[in-house]
């Protein structure tokens, strides 16, 4: 039985964590679109260049971290010292230059990267801590449901206050630019308390056998990806999932906005696809446990796909003013985070059994790649999408923007899930290898 206090623990370090990445993922193109006032394709490119360069360090960082030896543990003093320099950053990140024209776009762009380099510094070993906490697959399931669950509240926490927030310290300072710098303060806050509990409530377990770690971070990488062939079928997995997932999340405020006439307030629409979600987080680990990775990824993906199909072809069902297909994608979205992030730690031991050697920082440092690359150049792609479509922070927004942005966040997210079927069908390690893979790893002697 998984112990409850270590659950916690573990999972509400990503609570933390998702202060900061809800944040910037759902509304920070948003921000520098009607807030800043850049063109949308500017925007994107601050997106994607601050991805780009989470794929260049973040397996780094992994690699750095890797080594580490304290008697905390080797990835747990991050979240301790590195959180306070985020919560910082992050409130950096939200503070409007006082320049114009291309000074104020590479101010912007430096802010990004600072920012991005603070939270690779606690996020990295926090992600990489699932593949010392426990070697059983089925508690990997457990901590990774623990860990989407707190994400979510995260979520819900950031759809509930955040625009309150703003409205609030709006009338206190009399700028909606300012209100964000109050607001991102109050949010880095909370994401420091989360993570030093998770320092608190966390241990590490040590390697069932010695760690042969290669020296050079990149040679790591890339022989992991070569003699590894579950990490291979992974990457791509995550390739299509970081695309749809990131698809969904920028393009979402941007339909709310197009059709607030029919919908519920933004902050009650992200509030309820965060309470949904939340709801459904242990009912989907429990779904895990019983009949497995691959089915619970088919089942989800197939209900996301149905419903895409129906919104594309049918008026907007909604209830109370919330749209029931949005909805039901959080919802189905949320099983394939579980599912992705109990895999990860997995495909570890599966390259250890076949290479001789164990390098968490090569695994993590390609699925980080693969994921930041994947979710930056669909940023880009929705920058220049919502150019395409007419969107404007000065301009009335076009009549079609709606329908336009209705397709398009249905159709997109749907085919690239359905995509990531024909990988998942194809992925070399399930439960019961992975058991084998650890008693052997048990009973060498290396």
């Amino acid at each position: 039985m998984t112990n409850i206090r270590k659950l916690a623990g573990y999972g509400i370090g990503d609570f933390g964590l998702n202060i900061y990445w809800q944040t910037v993922s759902l509304f920070l193109v948003f921000w520098y679109t009607t807030v800043v006032g850049i063109d949308p394709k500017l925007a994107g490119s601050i997106f994607f260049i601050g991805m780009a360069w989470d794929a260049i360090s973040d397996p780094i960082m992994a690699s750095l971290a890797e080594r580490v030896k304290t008697p905390f543990g080797t990835y747990r003093p991050f979240l301790l010292f590195g959180s306070v320099f985020t919560a910082g950053a992050f409130t950096l990140l939200f503070w409007v230059p006082p320049f114009t024209g291309w000074p104020q776009v590479l101010m912007l762009v430096l802010t990004c990267l600072i920012f991005r380099t603070t939270y690779t510094i606690v996020a990295i070993p926090y992600s990489a801590m699932a593949s010392r906490i426990t070697y059983d697959s089925l508690e990997r399931a457990d901590y990774s449901g623990a860990r989407m669950f707190f994400a979510f509240i995260g979520l819900l926490v950031v759809s509930w206050f955040l625009w309150p927030m703003i409205e609030l310290f709006t009338r206190i300072t009399g700028s909606e630019q300012t209100a964000f710098q109050y607001a991102a303060a109050a949010g880095g806050t909370v994401a420091v308390l989360a993570l030093w509990m998770c320092f608190a409530l966390t241990e590490e377990q040590s390697l069932p056998i010695k760690t042969i770690q290669s020296e050079k971070i990149w040679q790591g990488i890339v022989h992991n990806v070569k003699s590894n062939r579950a990490l291979r079928v992974l990457l791509l997995i995550i390739l299509l999932k970081s695309a749809s997932g990131t698809c969904l999340g920028i393009t979402l405020i941007f339909y709310i906005e197009a059709n607030q006439v029919y919908l519920a307030p933004k902050e009650f629409l992200y509030t309820a696809f965060a309470v949904a979600t939340v709801i459904f987080i242990p009912i989907w680990t429990i779904a895990i446990r019983k009949w497995g990775r691959k089915k619970i990824w088919i089942i989800s993906a197939i209900i996301y796909i149905l419903a895409a199909i129906h919104m594309m072809f049918n008026p907007v069902l909604t209830i109370a003013g919330i749209p029931v297909h949005i909805t039901l994608f959080s919802v189905c979205s949320a099983a394939h985070v579980v599912i992705f992030w109990a895999l990860i730690p997995d495909a570890v031991e599966y390259g250890q059994i076949h290479s001789g050697y164990r390098s968490e920082a090569g695994v993590f440092g390609s699925v980080l790649i693969t994921q930041k690359l994947s979710s930056g150049i669909m940023g880009l792609v929705v920058g220049f999408v919502l150019s395409a479509f007419g969107f404007s922070k000065d301009a009335v927004m076009p009549q079609e923007l709606g329908n336009d942005l209705k397709l398009f966040i249905a159709f997109c997210p749907a085919l690239l899930l359905a995509l990531s079927i024909i990988p998942i069908l194809l992925l070399p390690m399930g439960r019961d290898s992975h058991k084998k893979i650890i008693t052997q790893l048990k009973n060498e002697d290396v």
